[in-house]
């Protein structure tokens, strides 16, 4: 690889880092929704606040 494609890579892998940051938000939202979901057909309280 010569640096004349060096330019051309740069975009790419920025591309491919903006979109896997963008598969790991959805997955850790849909994480998120199926934890509370659970917790909330188990009667666990959400906060450690509503303990007290």
């Amino acid at each position: 690889m010569n640096y004349n494609q060096i330019p051309v890579i740069i975009p790419i892998l920025a591309a491919a880092y903006v979109f896997s940051v963008y598969l790991l938000l959805i997955v850790a939202q849909k994480g998120a929704k199926i934890t509370s979901n659970q917790s909330w057909q188990q009667g666990v309280p959400e906060s450690r606040t509503s303990l007290h």
